[in-house]
């Protein structure tokens, strides 16, 4: 679809497809342009309505990002409302709707210029010379349903807000003393020896009896759950399926050839093998010897040996990434060898085997893969017909087969499909989405018994469908689930071992050994970690964050060793130096520090500011709207 953009304006496409682009617009604006005056707000902030749409949207990702974190993917909307995130949506939105409430009481308004220059600016309505198209952007706008001057009523939205909270936030100079300071406290560096205890393979363990399984298996039946899945009905509206609908004539296929004739120019190119090695040396030694008379090949050979490599390069091209050796081996004719070239990628000798010159690419080699690219094209733009004809149909009463059919579309079943999108085999339950995020968050978003909205998916594909049932998360019997119980006891007492061990090892430490002797005995291995920060710079994978942490909490004097879980076991460190930073920040650290630290104050400034805004304006909620909302959709 972009490649058809590109050359909306010279090609066929131009004079009889319109290329329909999708563009999501900010959440946040105009209540009119999303309700169209009609519907009820979920609340008023000052004379500003929170539109009942933009509501139910924003509560909707909240819910989805709470199945989430939760790991519950069973989580309705009612649920989620009873445990108030209702409140915690609404109070997201009418703390930006603050501030619209606050600049219209202010009087204050976004220039017509300023508006203009952000329009101006936005990549999604600009031409292929980059600058904006007032036709595209009237095409973007009536995909999207949408007024100029509804739009621009959006951006002037946006403009007030980023003025306000500027303005507030301002530019702030942060003290030097405390750019400093934080600046030594990030890059204070500490070494240690450390012990590791792997807990795999810890040896006098018991074998875990049938009494401790099921117990372990009373008290962490959460662990063992079956997962929630969903059966029904999945509709999926795509370019490919309109294809065979598309007729193409090998005129207008010609034309949009001749239309797009510098497109099909190849350059020239040539079959390149290279010797190439970092050492210099090495490389200069082969063109001696090539110029003594031996062999490019046996040279390859004997230089392979002593750190050189080989390689065939069938199509060097001039804007390949060897560009730096372009010249000289655009330079050579076939048969010939370059003098020793040097490149990002070390040092090479080239032997050109075929020059292969630049040449137009005729009008029947790319005829097919031509006509490809633009039935898909002409798919693309009908796509939102078709969709619109889908949902007419199911607006009318249809089911979601019965609109399948007269779209001509095969819905697709689907059975038991887990949260992953994995069938009761263990495979993709529909493989051509297979990973789509997108498709299963829509899957699980939709109530039993409900049809989700007519979506347009992120390819421009749209999908639709209808949740049949939901089998809620269940604990697997015992018997199911037994192997599973049992190595998450075994681990569990490894850990526990290997803990014993690391405790034993810092109490010997304590009472005056040292650490490598302690580890000695007990058969382990001490390493050195130099110059660990404290986010875990230098510390290597074996040395745990919780380690780290243990470290820079540990007083230099004391010889205090430390112990921590690591990963796959335990940890023993002995603080064995600091280093206090003392040298400073340099200058761009400190640039970076006070960025930071600048971005920080100007969002509390922020926040404090909209805080304040809660004093100044009535916010009122419609409870009755809240109400409907979620009785018509639980």
């Amino acid at each position: 679809m972009l490649q058809s953009i590109r050359h909306a304006t010279k090609s066929w496409a131009a004079r009889g497809v319109i290329i329909i682009l999708a563009l999501s617009f900010g959440a946040f604006g105009i209540n009119d342009v999303f309700t169209g005056g009609s519907r009820s707000a979920v609340a008023t902030v000052g004379d500003v309505e929170v539109p009942t749409v933009l509501f139910d949207r924003e509560f909707q990702r909240a819910l989805q990002r709470e199945r989430e974190r939760s790991g519950r993917a069973d989580l309705t909307r009612e649920e989620a409302h009873r445990a108030g995130l209702t409140g915690q949506v609404l109070n997201l939105l009418v703390r930006e709707y603050l501030l619209d409430a606050e600049a219209n009481a202010l009087g204050l308004r976004a220039a017509d210029g300023s508006v203009r220059q952000e329009l101006e600016s936005a990549p999604a309505f600009a031409n292929e010379s980059g600058a904006f198209d007032p036709e595209l952007y009237d095409l973007v706008l009536e995909r999207n349903n949408m007024t100029r001057a509804e739009y621009e009523d959006l951006i002037r939205v946006d403009l007030l807000r980023d003025q306000l909270t500027a303005t507030i936030g301002g530019d702030r100079k942060v003290p030097e003393a405390l750019a400093e300071a934080l600046h030594r406290y990030r890059a204070e560096e500490r070494s240690a020896r450390v012990a590791l205890v792997s807990a795999r393979g810890m040896r006098g363990l018991a074998e875990p009896g049938e009494s401790a399984i099921a117990a372990y298996y009373e008290e962490n039946t959460a662990s063992f759950m079956a997962p929630e899945r969903r059966s029904g009905v999945l509709v999926h509206l795509t370019a490919e399926a309109l294809l065979p609908e598309i007729e193409l004539s090998d005129d207008d296929v010609y034309a949009e050839y001749e239309a797009r004739i510098d497109e099909f120019d190849l350059p020239e190119r040539r079959s390149v093998t290279q010797i190439n090695a970092p050492d210099e040396a090495l490389i200069r030694e082969g063109a001696q010897r090539l110029a003594a008379g031996e062999s490019f090949d046996a040279i390859a050979a004997d230089l392979a040996g002593r750190g050189a490599s080989t390689s065939t390069l069938p199509d060097f091209t001039a804007d390949g990434p060897l560009r730096g050796a372009r010249d000289a081996v655009f330079g050579l004719s076939a048969g010939s060898v370059s003098d020793p070239v040097q490149t990002a990628f070390g040092w090479h000798l080239f032997r050109v085997n075929e020059v292969v010159p630049a040449r137009r690419q005729g009008f029947e080699e790319v005829r097919q893969s031509l006509h490809d690219e633009m039935a898909l094209d002409l798919a693309g733009a009908g796509l939102f017909r078709l969709s619109t004809v889908l949902e007419d149909e199911l607006g009318g009463g249809a089911s979601l087969e019965q609109g399948a059919a007269v779209v001509g579309v095969q819905p697709i079943a689907l059975s038991g499909v887990t949260a992953n999108g994995l069938d009761r085999s263990g495979m993709p339950a529909v493989p051509a989405l297979a990973g789509r995020d997108d498709v299963l968050a829509l899957l699980y978003q939709t109530s039993e018994g409900r049809e989700s909205l007519l979506t347009e998916l992120s390819d421009g594909s749209y999908i639709i469908l209808r949740v049949d049932e939901v089998e809620v998360p269940a604990p697997r019997p015992l018997e199911e689930v037994r192997g599973q119980v049992r190595a998450a006891l075994v681990r569990e007492a490894e850990s526990e071992a290997a803990e014993r061990v690391a405790n034993t090892l810092a109490d010997r430490v304590r009472a005056g050994e040292t650490l490598d002797a302690a580890a000695r005995d007990a058969g382990l291995a001490v390493i050195a970690v130099d110059n660990v920060r404290r986010d875990g710079r230098n510390a290597g994978q074996d040395v745990s964050f919780a380690l780290i942490q243990a470290l820079f909490g540990a007083d230099e004097d004391a010889n205090e060793p430390v112990v921590a879980e690591t990963v796959g076991g335990w940890g023993v460190a002995v603080l064995t130096g600091i280093s206090d930073a003392g040298r400073g920040a340099t200058g761009s650290e400190r640039d970076r520090i006070r960025d930071e630290l600048a971005r920080a104050w100007r969002g509390d400034l922020s926040n404090v500011y909209r805080a304040a805004l809660y004093g100044r304006h009535d916010i009122a909620v419609n409870d009755g709207t809240l109400s409907a909302l979620f009785s018509q959709q639980n």
